[in-house]
Order: structure tokens, then C-alpha cells, then sequence
């Protein structure tokens, strides 16, 4: 948005991110997970520049997480317009047509997947559902279809049950993400918007030259960011979902990345068995509650000489980055390999309180 010199009464002066219009949408998805993002005030572009009004200085270690996910950037103090107050936040929208005793049950988080949006409701909220997604689908104009979570997701395909709740009943969607494009069924495949960081981060560490493989790709977003970065670059992805795979595929050829992502559909210990050992630099292990279990096949994936190994996981308490270390390590014992370096340990998402997802990269080494 432009910002309106016209309009004193509606500019208010904040923080402000400068940062190229093509890191615009990176940039609000680190904010938002940070808790920085001001949501009272409108961003404004300024010839290729985007300016982002913050809800306050970043720490530190903010400061840090920034510069992490999108390079040295600077900050400033500047004048925003104030945005309108007609729509609000789900919870103002819901004021007008549920009891306050039931807005405070619905989750301030969803997920909005290309023109999908996926929320979770509790069961005392069920019978309200409709008003629900009635309020979603008037705060996020793109959104044309909702849908509400109906079980957890399973271990084995990683697909998650859906209530059809309101829009056209249909799951297939096209997902923009950081300059790639997606086809997505959300009832048929893997995806989790909220690692868009996660999939930038990871992909800005692969150099020219790597062979690198996605041990559990879904629709392939960490493939697809890896080859869309470089030309020299070969990525295999994995994924035991024969749905996922086609969709790697689809995506692939959409994303004009096909000839350096070669596909695989089933288990990824039988195809690295089979097909892919000791060939790779780096190894992307995105199935925490499973990643474990399939060790083994990771680094018989490596060269001989090692790699970089992206290992993910669950775990809880004030220790879990140390504990998702300890994870990694004890499941070597005995295998003829070892960490040389950890080389970065951090928390992807809060899955529950005092639980979150644990990204630990590692440089693993045959001993």
C-alpha cells in the first residue's frame, strides 16, 4: 500500500523493516512466527521496496532469526497509515454472531494453503462451524473454500482427516510460496505452510554442485526451492505417498525445475537400498515423529566421506534443542558414523505447549 500524506488522522509512526518486494512475502511469514508483525498498520511499497511497520523493536536474538531468514536488512522509524477497522480479526468478526464464550474456544491460528483455509475447532465450537468459516472466508477474500481439521495426521502418509465446512467442496489448490508454485490436494498429500522459513533456510545452505536428497519431499518444497536456486544442482525426492510423488512431479515441470529432480515413490529405506547409496552431500529428514526410524538409510545415502544430514524431530521441555541433539547422537551409536560438527540446532514450530518441532543440522562422518 502507498502510504496517503492526504490522511494525517489515520498515520501513526512505528518500526519499520525495509526489504525488497520480492522478500514481501517471506518477510510477513518470519514476522508473523516472531510476533513482530504490527497488524494495525498497513506495509507500504516504495519503489521496489517493501516497508513493514513493526509492533516493536526486535531483541537480540530476534535480530538474529531475522538476518537469518532474510539477510541483512535495515531498521528505521517511519509513518504508516492505520488500517481499517472494518473486517478486524476473526475474533471481531465472530463478536458480531457468536457468544463471547465460544470465540474465546475457536484458535486464533489456521492454515490458508493457495485459496484453502484448514482450522481447528473444538467441539464445543462444532455446532457454530458454519459462522465460523462464514467469518473466515470475510477476513481473507481469496480464501473460496474451508475446511476444519478432523483427526490427527497419520505417521505413515501424513494425511490428516477434513470436514468440508463451507466454499466449494473441493481440496485440490495452487499454493505460491517464495517464488515457486505448488499443486496441492490437502487431503491427499503432505504440506505445511507454516515451513515456508524452514524450506528457504535449508535450501539457502545447498551450494552449486550438491546432491541432495528429500527423504520424506511431500509436494516437494524443499526440492523445488533447492532447484529453483541452482542450475548445478541434483535432488532426489522421496516420498512413500504415491499421491505426493505424482504431485513432486507436477510441480516440478510447473516450476521448470524437472530436469534436476528426479522422483521416487515408495519407502525411503528401500530406495535408497536400492537406488541411492552413498551418493549424497546433504540428506533432508522432514518427519519428526519418524525421522529416527529411518537414520539408517540417511546416511547409508551419504558419501563416504560424510555430509550434511537435516534431521527433525519432537521434543519438550526447557532442554528440547539440547535433547533433540542428544536424539541424534545416541541413534548413532554403533553404526560406524558420527557427528564431526553440529553445525545449527533450532525450534522450526511450537507444536504444544512446551513442545516443538527441532530442526538439528548436522555434518555426519563415517568413523
Amino acid at each position: 500500500m502507498i502510504r496517503n500524506e492526504k490522511d494525517p488522522d489515520r498515520l501513526q509512526e512505528s518500526v519499520s523493516l525495509k526489504i525488497p518486494k520480492k522478500q514481501g512475502e517471506n518477510a510477513i511469514q518470519v514476522l508473523t512466527k516472531l510476533k513482530l508483525l504490527n497488524r494495525k498498520l498497513a506495509p507500504q511499497m516504495i519503489d521496489d521496496t517493501l516497508h513493514v511497520p513493526l509492533s516493536r523493536e526486535p531483541q537480540p536474538e530476534e535480530r538474529k532469526q531475522l538476518d537469518r531468514a532474510l539477510g541483512k536488512q535495515s531498521l528505521s522509524h517511519e509513518k504508516f497509515l492505520s488500517r481499517s477497522e472494518t473486517v478486524g480479526s476473526l475474533q471481531q468478526v465472530l463478536a458480531q454472531k457468536l457468544p463471547s464464550s465460544i470465540i474465546q474456544l475457536v484458535s486464533k491460528s489456521f492454515d490458508i494453503i493457495g485459496d484453502i483455509a484448514i482450522i481447528e475447532l473444538s467441539p464445543t465450537a462444532e455446532p457454530y462451524e458454519e459462522s465460523i468459516a462464514e467469518a473466515l472466508m470475510k477476513l481473507h477474500k481469496n480464501v473460496k473454500t474451508v475446511y476444519s481439521k478432523a483427526g490427527p495426521i497419520t505417521d505413515n502418509l501424513r494425511l490428516r482427516p477434513l470436514h468440508h465446512l463451507l466454499g466449494a467442496e473441493r481440496t485440490e489448490t495452487i499454493h505460491n510460496e517464495l517464488g515457486c508454485r505448488f499443486k496441492i490436494d490437502v487431503s491427499r498429500a503432505f504440506f505445511s505452510p507454516r515451513l515456508s522459513a524452514e524450506h528457504k533456510r535449508v535450501a539457502e545452505q545447498v551450494r552449486p554442485g550438491e546432491c541432495v536428497v528429500d527423504m520424506f519431499a511431500g509436494v516437494g518444497p524443499f526440492s523445488i526451492m533447492i532447484a529453483k536456486r541452482l542450475n548445478d544442482v541434483q535432488v532426489h525426492a522421496i516420498d512413500a505417498n504415491p499421491e505426493a510423488a505424482r504431485l513432486i512431479g507436477e510441480n516440478a515441470k510447473m516450476n521448470k525445475v524437472q530436469d534436476r529432480i528426479k522422483v521416487w515413490s515408495g519407502d525411503a529405506r528401500v530406495v535408497v537400498q536400492d537406488n541411492l547409496s552413498g551418493i549424497a552431500t546433504r540428506v533432508i529428514m522432514n518427519h519428526p515423529s519418524q525421522a529416527r526410524e529411518f537414520l539408517e538409510p540417511a546416511y547409508k545415502a551419504l558419501r563416504r566421506d560424510g555430509g550434511i544430514v537435516h534431521y527433525y524431530t519432537f521434543a519438550e521441555g526447557l532442554d528440547s534443542e539440547s535433547n533433540a541433539r542428544k536424539e541424534l547422537a545416541a541413534a548413532l551409536d554403533n553404526s560406524g558414523w558420527k557427528i564431526e560438527k553440529t553445525i545449527e540446532t533450532h525450534k522450526v514450530r511450537g507444536v504444544a505447549p512446551m513442545k516443538w518441532q527441532v530442526a538439528v543440522d548436522a555434518k555426519l562422518t563415517s568413523s
